[in-house]
């Protein structure tokens, strides 16, 4: 690829997605299996919400920790950009994905698109997502998924060591 962005990085972050994407998952599975509830559609529901949540956190983090880490070449420096741009990304997306649940859930008992109770109704809709998903959802990431994001950090490190020391 000539834009800038290696065939090489590209895999990686396929793979960085695929595997954060799977063990979102688990630990959302490991949390109905902890809660002693049956693989109905609704936990299968809330296994595929913090799957894809893991999905798009890490397509939205990864490159922008590795446009870091080409700037940035102090290993602290990497291993805090790609710790907090996966965390935070990773819950941002699982409660959007959370609150559009919600959304379409209660779309049959709202008002006409963009009128002013509709987006009063959202807006209410939003907070209840909220603050359910700080409830019950970093449940599910905490503190199973800092170790998790810990070891994605030091492996992103290491990956970048090893471009810099193939690059000398």
């Amino acid at each position: 690829m000539n834009d800038g962005i290696s065939r090489g990085r590209v895999l990686e972050m396929a793979a960085a997605a695929t595997i954060w994407l799977v063990a979102m998952a688990i630990l959302a599975c490991l949390h109905v299996l902890r809660s002693e509830e049956a693989f109905t559609p609704r936990a299968l529901a809330l296994v595929f919400i913090f799957g894809l949540g893991g999905l798009t956190g890490s397509l939205l983090a990864w490159p922008l920790a590795l446009w870091t880490a080409d700037r940035r070449k102090a290993a602290t420096a990497r291993f805090a950009a790609l710790f907090l741009l996966l965390g935070l990304a990773t819950t941002g997306a699982t409660a959007l994905f959370y609150f559009l649940q919600f959304r379409l859930y209660y779309a049959a008992f709202h008002q006409t698109p963009l009128s002013r109770d509709w987006v009063l109704e959202t807006l209410m809709t939003g907070a209840n997502a909220g603050y359910l998903f700080a409830i019950d959802g970093t449940r599910i990431l905490l503190p199973a998924g800092l170790p998790l994001l810990i070891a994605a950090a030091l492996i992103f490190v290491r990956r970048r060591s090893r471009e810099d020391r193939r690059a000398d």
